[in-house]
């Protein structure tokens, strides 16, 4: 398999290219807008197996040329880029994976089904952690009952040790802002909405050492798909997050200070927007994290509750996804992000996704597979099925 990563010197995707060579021995081209830091990633996972280059994906002509004699292009960039590689990809016929479309974006891609279709490639949107495995536990649980009512998906991270200081998300900083700024989309009875940002506050027990925590409606793609490819009657979809207590009071306040604005500002006689400025901080602490021997106890949990009814009664499955840093790797709790697109990959250049299209995770992988895999590198699915019984 040759893979293009976009996007390789970030944090997920300089995890993404490392699984795809451990685990598939994959021909790589890391691709990034800086040349040094990707370059970083090659010399750090196999620079035998691993070609860095400098890719600006706004640049069609760059992309098309970049696209030349691969199999599948995994985009790890910025959500706002998905549009413009996907399109490079499908004109290319090359399969293609994204990490999510944050709702409105994920709906504007699939509007480009047919062409990928008439190309022959399949294009699996948002196939991360979240979005991405909690589709796919989505599906999983649907599977186990005759017909759903509700499929309700949380998410929370955190470290061993209560933390007295926000710590560095396990995903963009600029998604982050994002989340904490624009409206969330759910799906109520039948019908798509958007809900006020940070509304649907509920409590929730993860996994220890997590517990319980309070989540909130988060703008994310998993309530843009899910009701129409999973089917049965679902008449209601929602994501929420579970902020760490001290991450939250932080990633708040930038958000309400105006780190979320791309209007450019006059700085030191240059232009810089605040969301591009504390992007910029991001991706610079990400990379400078790599070179680092502090070792933290960090998790990443997720949770899907899929409701409904099995043999007429009422039904439950849930799913919990539990992924902890690897000591042994020196990989953290994020490899629940980086490792799924890896997978996907494998299996589009091997011909083991059998639909052709624009498709979200739930409508194209198959789950218990998906898991096995997932559980090669201690990301640890359980399954739980409440049924109910009568005996009159």
């Amino acid at each position: 398999m040759k893979a293009l990563v976009v996007g390789a010197s970030g944090q997920i995707g300089a995890m993404t290219v490392r699984d795809l060579v451990d685990r598939y021995r994959a021909d790589v081209v890391a691709a990034d807008l800086n040349l040094e830091k990707v370059k970083d990633v090659a010399r750090a996972t196999n620079p035998n197996l691993v070609t860095p280059i400098r890719l600006n994906a706004m640049d069609e002509k760059a992309m098309s040329k970049a696209l030349k004699g691969v199999d599948v292009v995994l985009n790890s960039a910025w959500y706002e880029l998905n549009m413009k590689i996907m399109t490079a990809a499908i004109k290319a016929g090359v399969h293609y994976t994204d990490l999510g479309g944050f709702y409105d974006g994920t709906l504007k891609q699939l509007k480009l089904n047919k062409k990928a279709v008439d190309a022959g490639i399949t294009c699996v949107l948002g196939i991360g952690s979240t979005p991405g495995i909690t589709n796919v536990c989505g599906a999983a649980g649907a599977n186990k009952l005759d017909s759903v009512d509700n499929i309700s998906i949380y998410c929370t991270w955190g470290t061993k040790k209560k933390a007295t200081e926000a710590a560095m998300p396990a995903y963009s900083i600029r998604t982050v802002i994002d989340e904490m700024t624009q409206e969330p989309g759910i799906v109520d009875k039948g019908k798509k909405m958007k809900v006020p940002v940070l509304s649907g506050e509920t409590s929730v027990t993860m996994p220890e050492p997590s517990g319980k925590v309070i989540a909130y409606y988060i703008k994310h793609s998993e309530p843009a798909t899910m009701a129409d490819y999973i089917g049965k009657g679902t008449k209601h979809v929602s994501f929420r997050i579970g902020f760490p207590e001290v991450d939250f009071a932080t990633f708040k306040t930038l958000a309400e200070l105006g780190f979320g604005s791309e209007k450019k500002l006059s700085i030191g006689g240059g232009k810089c927007s605040p969301k591009d400025f504390i992007t910029a901080m991001y991706t610079d602490a990400v990379s400078s994290a790599r070179h680092s021997t502090e070792v933290v106890d960090e998790y990443d949990y997720l949770r899907t509750d899929v409701t409904g009814k099995k043999d007429g009664l009422p039904a439950r499955c849930t799913l919990f996804v539990r992924t902890w840093n690897d000591r042994k790797t020196g990989l953290s709790s994020a490899r629940d992000t980086a490792v799924p697109p890896s997978i996907t990959a494998d299996w589009l250049a091997k011909g083991k996704v059998d639909k052709t299209g624009v498709l979200p995770p739930e409508a194209c992988l198959d789950p218990e597979p998906f898991f096995k895999e997932l559980g090669k590198r201690k990301i640890l699915v359980d399954e739980e099925l409440q049924v109910s019984s009568k005996f009159y």
